[in-house]
Protein backbone atom coordinates (compact mmCIF):
# COMPACT_ATOMS: atom_id res chain seq x y z
CA UNK A 1 0.00 0.00 0.00
CA UNK A 2 1.27 3.48 -0.88
CA UNK A 3 2.48 6.01 1.66
CA UNK A 4 0.02 8.74 2.65
CA UNK A 5 -0.47 11.31 -0.13
CA UNK A 6 -1.41 14.84 0.92
CA UNK A 7 -3.59 16.77 -1.52
CA UNK A 8 -1.75 20.05 -1.01
CA UNK A 9 1.35 18.40 -2.52
CA UNK A 10 -0.42 17.35 -5.73
CA UNK A 11 0.69 18.76 -9.07
CA UNK A 12 -1.51 19.34 -12.09
CA UNK A 13 0.02 16.29 -13.71
CA UNK A 14 -1.16 14.29 -10.70
CA UNK A 15 -4.75 15.51 -10.89
CA UNK A 16 -5.52 16.48 -14.50
CA UNK A 17 -8.86 14.69 -15.03
CA UNK A 18 -8.16 14.16 -18.72
CA UNK A 19 -5.21 11.99 -17.78
CA UNK A 20 -6.91 9.96 -15.05
CA UNK A 21 -10.16 8.14 -15.93
CA UNK A 22 -12.87 7.90 -13.28
CA UNK A 23 -16.30 6.27 -13.28
CA UNK A 24 -18.49 8.01 -10.72
CA UNK A 25 -21.25 5.45 -11.19
CA UNK A 26 -19.12 2.65 -9.73
CA UNK A 27 -17.27 4.68 -7.10
CA UNK A 28 -19.41 3.58 -4.16
CA UNK A 29 -19.09 -0.08 -5.07
CA UNK A 30 -15.32 0.19 -5.41
CA UNK A 31 -14.92 2.17 -2.19
CA UNK A 32 -17.04 -0.36 -0.30
CA UNK A 33 -14.73 -3.11 -1.49
CA UNK A 34 -11.69 -1.18 -0.24
CA UNK A 35 -12.94 -0.46 3.25
CA UNK A 36 -10.90 -1.96 6.13
CA UNK A 37 -12.72 -4.94 7.58
CA UNK A 38 -13.02 -3.62 11.14
CA UNK A 39 -15.22 -0.54 11.32
CA UNK A 40 -13.98 1.91 13.97
CA UNK A 41 -15.55 1.82 17.41
CA UNK A 42 -13.52 4.66 18.98
CA UNK A 43 -12.10 8.01 17.77
CA UNK A 44 -8.57 6.59 17.77
CA UNK A 45 -9.71 3.68 15.63
CA UNK A 46 -11.46 6.20 13.41
CA UNK A 47 -8.21 8.01 12.67
CA UNK A 48 -6.47 4.76 11.79
CA UNK A 49 -9.40 3.51 9.71
CA UNK A 50 -9.63 6.77 7.75
CA UNK A 51 -5.89 6.81 7.07
CA UNK A 52 -6.03 3.23 5.82
CA UNK A 53 -9.09 4.05 3.71
CA UNK A 54 -7.31 7.06 2.22
CA UNK A 55 -4.27 5.00 1.24
CA UNK A 56 -6.48 2.32 -0.32
CA UNK A 57 -8.37 4.91 -2.37
CA UNK A 58 -5.12 6.37 -3.72
CA UNK A 59 -3.83 2.88 -4.53
CA UNK A 60 -7.01 2.12 -6.47
CA UNK A 61 -7.80 5.42 -8.20
CA UNK A 62 -4.45 7.23 -8.31
CA UNK A 63 -2.86 10.11 -6.45
CA UNK A 64 -5.46 12.60 -7.64
CA UNK A 65 -8.01 10.90 -5.36
CA UNK A 66 -6.17 12.02 -2.21
CA UNK A 67 -8.28 15.18 -2.20
CA UNK A 68 -11.51 13.42 -1.19
CA UNK A 69 -11.13 14.49 2.44
CA UNK A 70 -9.69 17.97 1.86
CA UNK A 71 -12.55 19.63 3.68
CA UNK A 72 -13.56 23.21 4.36
CA UNK A 73 -12.15 25.06 7.33
CA UNK A 74 -10.67 22.84 10.05
CA UNK A 75 -11.60 19.40 8.79
CA UNK A 76 -9.30 16.39 8.64
CA UNK A 77 -6.96 18.34 6.38
CA UNK A 78 -8.57 21.78 6.27
CA UNK A 79 -8.69 24.62 3.79
CA UNK A 80 -10.03 22.54 0.92
CA UNK A 81 -13.06 22.53 -1.40
CA UNK A 82 -14.87 19.39 -0.17
CA UNK A 83 -18.12 19.59 1.82
CA UNK A 84 -19.22 15.94 1.83
CA UNK A 85 -16.50 14.92 4.29
CA UNK A 86 -15.43 16.85 7.35
CA UNK A 87 -13.48 14.85 9.88
CA UNK A 88 -13.49 11.64 11.88
CA UNK A 89 -15.73 12.86 14.74
CA UNK A 90 -18.41 14.21 12.40
CA UNK A 91 -18.14 12.09 9.26
CA UNK A 92 -17.82 8.56 10.61
CA UNK A 93 -21.26 7.33 11.64
CA UNK A 94 -22.73 4.02 10.48
CA UNK A 95 -20.73 1.90 8.02
CA UNK A 96 -23.21 2.42 5.17
CA UNK A 97 -23.55 6.16 5.69
CA UNK A 98 -19.80 6.61 6.04
CA UNK A 99 -19.01 4.79 2.80
CA UNK A 100 -21.66 6.82 0.97
CA UNK A 101 -20.12 9.97 2.42
CA UNK A 102 -16.66 8.99 1.17
CA UNK A 103 -17.98 8.21 -2.31
CA UNK A 104 -19.77 11.56 -2.38
CA UNK A 105 -16.60 13.33 -1.25
CA UNK A 106 -14.51 11.64 -3.94
CA UNK A 107 -17.08 12.58 -6.57
CA UNK A 108 -17.17 16.14 -5.30
CA UNK A 109 -13.38 16.45 -5.48
CA UNK A 110 -13.36 14.97 -8.97
CA UNK A 111 -16.06 17.36 -10.20
CA UNK A 112 -13.99 20.26 -8.85
CA UNK A 113 -10.93 19.09 -10.78
CA UNK A 114 -13.04 18.80 -13.93
CA UNK A 115 -14.42 22.28 -13.31
CA UNK A 116 -10.90 23.67 -12.91
CA UNK A 117 -9.76 22.01 -16.15
CA UNK A 118 -12.60 23.75 -17.98
CA UNK A 119 -11.76 27.08 -16.33
CA UNK A 120 -8.08 26.77 -17.28
CA UNK A 121 -9.06 26.23 -20.90
CA UNK A 122 -10.87 29.57 -20.93
CA UNK A 123 -7.52 31.35 -20.53
CA UNK A 124 -5.05 29.77 -22.96
CA UNK A 125 -1.50 31.05 -22.64
CA UNK A 126 0.03 29.12 -25.52
CA UNK A 127 -1.45 31.29 -28.26
CA UNK A 128 -0.69 34.76 -26.87
CA UNK A 129 2.48 36.71 -26.13
CA UNK A 130 3.62 39.96 -24.62
CA UNK A 131 0.97 42.36 -23.41
CA UNK A 132 -1.87 40.10 -24.50
CA UNK A 133 -0.52 37.24 -22.42
CA UNK A 134 -0.09 39.57 -19.46
CA UNK A 135 -3.75 40.51 -19.69
CA UNK A 136 -4.86 36.88 -19.96
CA UNK A 137 -2.79 35.90 -16.90
CA UNK A 138 -4.24 38.78 -14.93
CA UNK A 139 -7.84 37.93 -15.81
CA UNK A 140 -7.25 34.25 -15.10
CA UNK A 141 -5.78 34.97 -11.68
CA UNK A 142 -8.78 37.04 -10.64
CA UNK A 143 -11.20 34.44 -11.97
CA UNK A 144 -9.49 31.44 -10.37
CA UNK A 145 -8.95 32.99 -6.95
CA UNK A 146 -12.59 34.08 -6.90
CA UNK A 147 -13.64 30.53 -7.80
CA UNK A 148 -11.56 29.08 -4.94
CA UNK A 149 -12.97 31.61 -2.50
CA UNK A 150 -16.49 30.61 -3.51
CA UNK A 151 -15.69 26.92 -3.31
CA UNK A 152 -13.89 26.99 0.05
CA UNK A 153 -15.96 29.72 1.67
CA UNK A 154 -12.70 31.59 2.34
CA UNK A 155 -12.36 29.60 5.56
CA UNK A 156 -9.28 28.44 7.40
CA UNK A 157 -6.19 28.21 5.16
CA UNK A 158 -8.21 28.56 1.94
CA UNK A 159 -5.31 30.44 0.39
CA UNK A 160 -3.17 27.29 0.31
CA UNK A 161 -5.51 25.77 -2.26
CA UNK A 162 -5.80 29.09 -4.11
CA UNK A 163 -2.03 29.19 -4.56
CA UNK A 164 -2.06 25.57 -5.67
CA UNK A 165 -4.77 26.25 -8.26
CA UNK A 166 -2.81 29.18 -9.67
CA UNK A 167 0.28 26.98 -9.92
CA UNK A 168 -1.80 24.29 -11.61
CA UNK A 169 -3.05 26.85 -14.13
CA UNK A 170 0.45 27.94 -15.08
CA UNK A 171 1.60 24.34 -15.27
CA UNK A 172 -1.35 23.48 -17.51
CA UNK A 173 0.02 25.97 -20.02
CA UNK A 174 3.59 24.76 -19.96
CA UNK A 175 5.31 26.40 -17.00
CA UNK A 176 7.61 24.12 -15.03
CA UNK A 177 5.91 23.24 -11.69
CA UNK A 178 8.76 24.61 -9.56
CA UNK A 179 8.83 27.84 -11.55
CA UNK A 180 5.05 28.13 -11.34
CA UNK A 181 5.18 27.74 -7.55
CA UNK A 182 7.86 30.45 -7.33
CA UNK A 183 5.80 32.81 -9.47
CA UNK A 184 2.68 32.29 -7.39
CA UNK A 185 4.53 32.68 -4.10
CA UNK A 186 6.02 35.96 -5.34
CA UNK A 187 2.65 37.19 -6.55
CA UNK A 188 0.63 36.31 -3.46
CA UNK A 189 3.34 37.58 -1.11
CA UNK A 190 1.34 36.77 2.04
CA UNK A 191 -1.60 38.96 1.02
CA UNK A 192 -4.24 36.25 1.52
CA UNK A 193 -5.46 35.29 5.00
CA UNK A 194 -7.68 32.68 6.65
CA UNK A 195 -11.35 33.48 7.18
CA UNK A 196 -11.11 36.49 4.87
CA UNK A 197 -11.95 36.84 1.20
CA UNK A 198 -9.45 39.19 -0.47
CA UNK A 199 -10.63 42.72 -1.09
CA UNK A 200 -10.78 43.83 -4.70
CA UNK A 201 -7.60 45.90 -4.47
CA UNK A 202 -5.66 43.03 -2.89
CA UNK A 203 -6.80 40.63 -5.59
CA UNK A 204 -5.98 43.16 -8.30
CA UNK A 205 -2.48 43.56 -6.86
CA UNK A 206 -1.89 39.80 -6.77
CA UNK A 207 -3.20 39.40 -10.32
CA UNK A 208 -0.99 42.21 -11.53
CA UNK A 209 2.12 40.69 -9.98
CA UNK A 210 1.39 37.24 -11.39
CA UNK A 211 1.01 38.82 -14.83
CA UNK A 212 4.47 40.37 -14.72
CA UNK A 213 7.29 38.93 -16.82
CA UNK A 214 9.34 36.14 -15.25
CA UNK A 215 11.95 36.26 -13.85
CA UNK A 216 11.19 39.56 -12.09
CA UNK A 217 13.08 42.61 -13.23
CA UNK A 218 16.38 43.07 -11.45
CA UNK A 219 17.15 39.33 -11.18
Amino acid sequence: MTDTVHPFDLTWRDVDPRQHPFDAATALEVISSLAPARFPATPDEGDEWTAEMARAIVDRFGQWAAGWRWAHNEGDLGGGPVTSWCCVPHSITTPDATLHRIADALGEWRSWLEDLAERFDRYPLDTVEGEEQRQVRERATTHLVTAVVDRTGAGDAWYRHAEQVLSWFLTRWGTDPATAADQVERAVSGDFASWTAPETQVLDDVAGRLAEPWPPRGR
